[in-house]
């Protein structure tokens, strides 16, 4: 075993010793370490002979550099001491012939004898390598990071906490560990609607990793962020399998907070946020200029105008002088209103949070106790979140051999009840021609040409009031009972429930045309005005019961055994009911409606029961290996094929304590390789799949509609566990005093009996298909991160990259996806076409499912892009010389397309030359099938692209000096495509859609043939048809979090009582680099523009320690 090793703390570690070094330094206590080293005196510097003497000294690394918070303590006596300021420099009252006791957590303890006449010291401190062994939390346990055989990442979440604007904790982990991606779908207060993904998506159900905190499962959104110490993710099946059937794609676990045995501390932290949306798409705010386009694109269909000139003149007219008044006093910029939506429907919000906590102990107990209060204004009316919570975390030692303890958190969570995906859906019908409210009313489009269908989203937030309350409560009660030395008994058992309850009703609100003051949409009556509740109720507990044992044979055999069992039950209850007419507007509850609606309720449950296992052996520190096993059963599968055995083998073979490796202890620290396999399940599907349920719908029977029952879904008794192989290989490097730090893996996982359910003939109704163990996945990637931390001139700073490729394939779904080309004699152009059998084995859709294809492949048609030659030598068209950019521009260009009809091609959908169908600044689609006619439905190629990024990446800088610290994160992702739909692309998709964005200014005309977008044609059938042309670029990197924080010296937060004080600055998500459209965000999920923005934010806050 090697002995010479020195390690370097990582900074964020250092951070924390300074900071508890500070809070040590005002305490004015010490506490020393287990390691030991004893001088006969340090450099003696002067002399003065005298009975009781004050001391002065420095404390240096083995750098030279100072280190700040060091305990310098007269041995014996405890109450003398002192710990050194931000230079290392000390200075104590002491009695003759004393011996110093200097420590720092990480460094070797030092005794120094006060002898003779010595008063000045220069002490130096050596580094303690078995106090830096990294300790990483993992399934029912933990390990020393030196030992681990296999993928894990560890996060060091409390970190993160002490200056970043965390909401959500889900989002937060973007770009800190390699293998995990975490894709925002909104940013709606109070939802987590980031989708976690731990390589790649694995399986066709819920791909989601199992979440785990503090030994159960939970919800990542239910904890206070504040209160996590540590994240470690578990990857690959060697970590993974210990959890069975749960943790097929991933487990991420989640360690909270727990007291200091040592000393009692109440730390503060608050901070108040500005937020406003990141990208947004610029809405066209000029009426005159949207009533002109409005007009030129319904001529180009053929449909006349529908707007007159003469209100396309007078709101011009009227725009130049915004603030006169018309002939009813009402002013001109509210009678013929240029309203920008989007800045009306999103504003400024602010976040306020506090968090206080008390934690602390003695040798018989510890206890963390912390609450936290959040208000989220948010950037949309009506959308408001307010969140509370608390937590007790308590550990008791009343013998040597018995723990006892809790942890136990719950939370509330109020919600305003504004519909915002309502709002949202009616802003793509809304023009810039309302002016949004005045005078108490919600305001009506002032045209009288504009259309009905153009709406007020601001009217559409104000129609319901109520609330929506979250309450969850969660508590786990432990012991441990140590029977001998090695061996221990572990019993927890968890209770959780969870409940959701709503009351709506409708407020009565009405719509005026401010111009002459008419009410157009008038206030709703009583009778029509609804009530409805709704309520979801869940309580699920776990028992378990954990053997463990350990213990070293002839100081080199290092062997350790885990068994447990676990039982789970979980049951779910909802019920809604709503009624219309109420009696008055005032009186909203339930009993005082007068007509029920609707009604509905429901209950399920399901439950597992499992028996697990691990077995770890390490030779001498440098043979490892371990094996772990979970024996699985479900209440999800008919009995017959319940239950699932899920094992896996890892080792790893530290090289670097080989002796032939003697040589490279200068400058190798740590050589390890890694290799594992193991078997992982999925039961992510419905409570009641494999046996016949029945569903309620209404029937006519007697000439009269019942209420009736019918078989809502086919059954399959058969069905059984998806079931997980992976495959990995990994190495870690240290190098150069645990300076540089390297790690990568290379790994496969292959998903088997995939539980999904086919197309089926519609001679079956109504019904579901039967879900099905039909289809394979497979992921493969490759996993990179590196780390260098250092100490220089008195600046701590640190530098960590993560890189992460994968790719997902479908090994198998519903039979081979076959191209073959077909004769065809009488297809004089061509002889023949491609054809395929996409129909048959495909799900259907741009993002189908098909055996040999990518996870989420686009299967689009390809615009055109011909060379630009337009004619062969012979003077023939040329179907390959059309327009380069596929768009006809040009007189040449339309010469071409004519050529090309008068030869016998076609060109869908237009088919013809006009105006209203092939016509200038139109696209032209390929042949892709080859048989003559360009863009017809035959002609969709896969584009070898997805949604779903094959590379994530991070990249984390921090630097700390004399009080100052700094932090970076920068996050993103690459080869990732979007597809732009119709309806954000087209600014007149359908008669009914009256938005547009200032981007689709840039349309052909004559004077811009060079424009990005196609000609203005109401309607979605012509050069808006699903093709690459709207399939973008979703690649980008983005710089996440940028903090700045000060920590007031010691010197002077120690006359008010405060052992640390620091203030900061961050700010979240401030830029980002992509090729997307500039009024997407490439970070969301979905960026068609109807998803609550995420959000840009600037914070300031305080961190205080008593």
């Amino acid at each position: 075993m090697r002995k010479s090793k020195l390690h370097l703390l990582p900074l964020s570690s250092k951070r924390v010793l300074v900071s508890t070094s500070l809070i040590m330094l005002l305490s004015g206590s010490a506490w020393a370490v287990s390691s030991q080293e004893t001088v006969e005196n340090g450099d003696a510097i002067t002399a003065v002979p005298q009975q009781h003497r004050t001391i002065k000294g420095i404390v240096k690394d083995a750098n030279g550099e100072p280190i700040i918070g060091a305990n310098v303590i007269v041995k014996g006596n405890k109450t003398i001491g002192v710990i050194t300021n931000l230079n290392g420099e000390f200075s104590l009252e002491v009695p003759s012939n004393a011996t110093l006791q200097i420590s720092y957590i990480g460094y070797l303890n030092k005794e120094v004898k006060v002898s003779g006449n010595q008063v000045s010291f220069n002490i130096q401190l050596e580094e303690d390598s078995k106090t830096l062994d990294e300790v990483v939390v993992v399934g029912y346990g933990t390990q020393k990071k030196a030992n681990l055989t296999g993928a894990v990442s560890s996060v060091d979440f409390e970190e993160q906490t002490k200056s970043r604007p965390i909401t959500t904790v889900s989002s937060a982990l973007a770009g800190l560990s390699p293998g995990l991606q975490a894709s925002s779908g909104s940013a709606m207060p109070g939802e987590d609607n980031t989708t976690l993904r731990v390589r790649g998506n694995g399986t066709m159900n819920n791909a989601s990793p199992l979440i785990i905190i503090d030994g159960m499962e939970g919800s990542l959104n239910a904890i206070n962020p504040q209160d996590i110490e540590n994240i470690s993710i578990l990857k690959d099946a060697a970590s993974c399998a210990i959890y069975g059937a749960r943790a097929a794609n991933g487990v991420i676990l989640v360690t909270t907070k727990s007291g200091d045995r040592d000393k009692i501390q109440v730390n503060y932290s608050g901070r108040v946020s500005f937020n406003s949306p990141t990208r947004m798409i610029e809405t066209m705010s000029n009426y005159a200029d949207y009533m002109e386009l409005m007009n030129e694109s319904c001529e180009n269909v053929g449909s006349g105008t529908l707007f007159d000139q003469k209100y396309i003149d007078l709101w011009r007219e009227k725009s130049k002088d915004p603030n006169g008044v018309n002939e009813n006093g009402v002013p001109n910029y509210i009678a013929y209103p240029n309203t920008n939506w989007l800045k009306e429907l999103y504003s400024g919000g602010m976040i306020h949070e506090h968090n206080l906590s008390v934690s602390g102990g003695s040798n018989k107990i510890r206890f963390l106790l912390s609450a936290r209060y959040q208000d989220n204004e948010g950037i949309v009316d009506n959308t408001a979140n307010k969140t509370y919570s608390v937590r007790a975390n308590i550990e008791a030692n009343p013998t040597q051999w018995l723990t006892l303890g809790t942890r136990t958190y719950a939370s509330q969570m109020d919600r305003e009840v504004g519909d915002f995906s309502n709002a949202n859906t009616f802003l793509r019908q809304s023009t810039a021609g309302t002016y949004p409210e005045w005078n108490g009313s919600f305001g009506y489009p002032e045209c009288p040409d504009e259309r009905a269908t153009a709406n007020n989203p601001l009217y559409k937030l104000a129609r319901n009031d109520g609330f929506k309350r979250y309450n969850r409560f969660n508590t786990t009660l432990f012991s441990k009972v140590k029977f001998f030395k090695d061996l221990s008994w572990d019993f927890n058992f968890n209770y959780n429930r969870y409940i959701y309850e709503t009351r709506q009703w409708g407020v009565p609100a009405y719509q005026t045309r401010f111009s002459d003051g008419v009410i157009v949409d008038g206030i709703t009556p009583p009778s029509q005005l609804s009530t409805s509740f709704g309520y979801e109720s869940n309580y699920s507990y776990t028992l378990e019961n954990l053997l463990n044992y350990h213990h070293t044979f002839a100081q080199k055999h290092d062997v350790s055994a885990l068994l447990g069992y676990q039982e789970f039950y979980k049951n779910y209850y909802t019920v809604d009911a709503a009624k219309k007419g109420l009696i008055d507007e005032s009186l909203n509850q339930f009993d005082e409606a007068t007509e029920m609606t609707s009604t509905k309720g429901a209950t399920q449950d399901y439950a597992t029961r499992s028996v697990f296992g691990r077995v770890n052996y390490a030779y001498n520190s440098r043979y490892l290996f371990e094996a772990n096993f979970r024996y699985d059963g479900s209440s999800r599968f008919h009995k017959d094929h319940r239950w699932g055995f899920f094992p896996s083998l890892s080792g790893a073979w530290r090289i670097s304590e080989e002796s032939f490796m003697e040589n490279t202890r200068a400058w190798l620290d740590n050589l390890k390789i890694r290799a594992s396999w193991g078997k992982l399940g999925n039961s992510e599907i419905g409570n009641y799949e494999y046996m016949s349920v029945y569903s309620t719908t209404n029937a006519v029977f007697g000439n009269a509609l019942n209420s009736a029952l019918y078989m809502g879904a086919i059954a399959n008794s058969l069905l059984q566990w998806e079931s997980t192989t992976s495959v990995n290989f990994g190495v870690d490097v240290n190098l150069l005093k645990d300076r540089l730090s390297i790690s990568a893996d290379l790994y496969q996982k292959k998903t088997d009996g995939i539980l999904y359910r086919p197309t089926i003939p519609y001679v079956f109704g109504t019904m579901t298909a039967p879900r099905q163990n039909l289809a394979k996945v497979s992921n493969k990637g490759v996993e990179l991160s590196l780390g260098w931390r250092d100490n220089i001139g008195g600046v701590s700073y640190s530098i960590n990259g993560n890189f992460s490729y994968n790719k997902s394939n479908i090994d198998a779904y519903n039979g081979s996806y076959e191209r073959t080309w077909v004769e065809d004699p009488s297809n004089k152009l061509t002889g023949g076409k491609w054809e395929d059998n996409i129909g048959k084995v495909s799900s259907g859709g741009t993002t189908p499912i098909v055996e040999g294809r990518m996870m989420n492949e686009y299967y689009l048609r390809n615009v055109y892009h011909g060379n630009g030659s337009y004619y062969n030598a012979d003077g023939s068209v040329n179907p390959q010389g059309g327009p380069k950019t596929g768009m006809i521009r040009t007189e040449k260009d339309m010469t071409w397309v004519k050529d090309m009809i008068a030869a016998g091609y076609e060109f869908q959908p237009g088919k013809t030359v006009a105006k209203n169908k092939i016509w200038y600044g139109d696209y032209i689609y390929a042949d892709s099938n080859n048989n003559g006619v360009y863009g017809d439905d035959n002609d969709y190629t896969f584009q070898k692209t997805s949604n779903k990024p094959k590379y994530n990446f991070g990249f984390q800088a921090s630097a700390a000096w004399k009080g100052f610290d700094l932090g970076v994160l920068l996050q993103g992702v690459g080869k990732r495509n979007f597809y732009l739909s119709s309806e954000v692309m087209n600014p007149y998709y359908a008669t009914w859609n009256n938005f547009s964005y200032k981007m689709h200014n840039d349309y052909w005309t004559p004077e811009n043939p060079n424009a990005a977008f196609p000609r203005y044609y109401a309607g979605a059938n012509h050069n808006y048809q699903i093709s690459d042309h709207w399939l973008q670029n979703a690649a980008y990197v983005r710089l996440k979090n940028l903090q700045l924080g000060y920590t007031i010296s010691p010197k002077l937060t120690k006359s008010w009582g405060i052992q640390r004080l620091r203030v900061y600055f961050s700010g979240d998500n401030l830029c980002e680099y992509s090729k997307l459209n500039d009024n997407f965000d490439p970070e969301l999920s979905d960026i068609n523009g109807y998803v609550y923005p995420i959000m840009r934010n600037f914070s300031f806050g305080i961190n205080v320690t008593l």
